[in-house]
């Protein structure tokens, strides 16, 4: 069976030179004049490919492509476009438009009939896709209809999408860029309760659902049965240990009394970049909604998705900038700034914060007998220790050398001690090995808390350093704390 093309030009000594050309080289061929009359009689020739110019009356070869291929009967027809068109813009414009290959008007016809041959076999049509094309021939009767609905369509959707792009300014602004995404997102998609994520490239950080109500006092037995339900689902992908909720826009007034089982439409998403979670967003409605079939749900999807990734982009740039390269714990100018908001935090609201320094043991002699290679290792590993033996809300530091430092909030020093004690015997316990070299190492540790009599952030590191000295001094491999030192 001869191939069909359905041949689109203006000119008239163009459109019979290429149909008897075409013919020649046994192809069916049907004509048109204009983009118009040309989508007409894909309902009716259907083609197995479309030649067409792009400078036409009426209807381009542009609009005639973006025509063809936004509709989901006709977009496989392959579409070679014809021009003397020869700017860069010109063709990124035609590919732009769906269209296969664009060549020029003053191509060898023997080329063109090799491009249009090897672009059939490389999109070919089946009879059952013509059919369904055939099928569609009473109900689209009207090009110009056809067109305007294409791009109000495209209209629609670069709107929608520039709303979201627009919104890249408040990337710093965490809690202002979530209050501009609920306005968006709550102006086109229907919900009770909505929420928004953004993960932290920090393992150490709160993890908040942002919570959006509409203005609706609901109670907080609803919004912590629907936080519990998104973490949940959030925890596929990542451990979270230390969530909460946080309510965006809640007025005042009575007390809504829905369950969360009076919520019967739902949607949780996952935002996934690189394999790693960088937030998640969801959608909770009394009605009956099914959210993936809203009309530019995969726009909304791709779109946020873009958000999340600067986000989580701009956070991470934010983040390594106070973290130790070696040892992934925050560094010694965040320690300093760490402890001095401790201090004037539990000065504020009384209560007892620990600190405690950490030095390697013989570190030097580790370098000088395995090489620095080897004491970076070391370092690195009784890093990854700390990590297991803290808890989430514990903050983690590279102070110096082989100085590592811990703050833990609300914990009086013989509640520190335990975790202490414990990264320790780990040390100890652990078979140290670096390309085939096996090492034993040991950790000394001076531990102490914000006592009264300690008035700065400098007397407390002042006092933690002088029980790490008596753990040195006393042999080593020890945890000493500060008010044993001092007896």
């Amino acid at each position: 069976m001869a191939t069909k093309i359905l041949l689109v030009e203006d000119s008239d000594t163009q459109l019979r030179f290429l149909k008897e050309g075409l013919l020649q080289n046994g192809f069916e061929v049907e004509t048109a004049t204009n983009g118009a009359d040309a989508y007409k009689k894909v309902y009716s020739f259907l083609p197995d490919i479309i030649v067409s110019d792009i400078m036409m009356p009426i209807i381009d070869g542009y609009q005639l492509c973006r025509m063809i291929k936004n509709v989901e009967e006709t977009k496989k027809i392959p579409i070679i476009l014809l021009t003397v068109l020869d700017k860069k813009i010109d063709s990124f414009w035609g590919k732009k438009a769906g269209a296969q290959l664009f060549l020029s008007k003053s191509i060898d016809l023997k080329e063109l009939v090799s491009n249009i041959n090897s672009t059939v076999r490389r999109y070919p049509l089946t009879d059952e896709y013509k059919q369904g094309i055939a099928a569609k021939a009473d109900t689209e009767n009207s090009a110009q209809l056809r067109l305007n609905s294409v791009l109000n369509d495209l209209l629609l959707k670069s709107v929608f999408s520039n709303e979201f792009r627009n919104l890249s300014d408040f990337l710093n602004y965490e809690r202002i860029l979530v209050e501009k995404l609920f306005s968006l997102l709550s102006s086109f998609v229907e919900y009770h309760v909505a929420g928004i994520y953004f993960a932290s490239p920090d393992d150490f950080a709160e993890n908040i659902l942002y919570v959006d109500t509409l203005g609706r006092n609901l109670s907080k037995n609803l919004l912590s049965d629907i936080s519990y339900d998104f973490f949940r689902k959030m925890e596929e992908h990542k451990d979270i240990k230390n969530s909460k909720f946080e309510v965006v826009r809640m007025l005042l007034g009575k007390e809504l009394d829905y369950q969360f089982g009076d919520l019967t439409s739902k949607i949780i998403i996952p935002m996934i970049f690189d394999k790693k979670l960088i937030g998640g967003i969801c959608f909770y409605t009394r009605q009956d909604i099914d959210y993936s079939s809203f009309r530019f749900f995969d726009i909304m999807i791709s779109e946020l998705l873009a958000i999340f990734k600067m986000k989580y982009q701009y956070t991470e740039k934010e983040f390594m900038s106070v973290l130790d390269g070696l040892t992934g714990l925050y560094n010694r100018r965040q320690f300093e700034i760490s402890l001095e908001q401790e201090c004037n935090r539990t000065k504020r609201h009384p209560s007892d914060f620990s600190l405690a320094i950490l030095d390697i043991d013989f570190f030097k002699k580790v370098n000088d007998t395995y090489g620095h290679q080897y004491g970076d290792y070391v370092l690195k590993t009784v890093a990854d220790l700390m990590k297991q033996s803290f808890r989430k809300t514990d903050l983690l530091y590279r102070y110096g050398g082989e100085e590592l430092v811990m703050i833990m909030p609300e914990t009086n020093i013989e509640g520190a001690v335990i975790p202490v004690q414990r990264l320790r015997r780990m040390v100890e316990d652990y078979d140290f090995e670096y390309n085939g070299v096996k090492a034993k190492v040991t950790v000394s540790i001076g531990l102490t808390m914000n006592y009264s009599s300690l008035s700065s952030s400098a007397d407390i590191l002042k006092s933690a350093d002088e029980a790490l000295y008596k753990a040195k001094e006393g042999g080593r491999n020890r945890v000493i704390l500060y008010e044993q030192q001092l007896s």
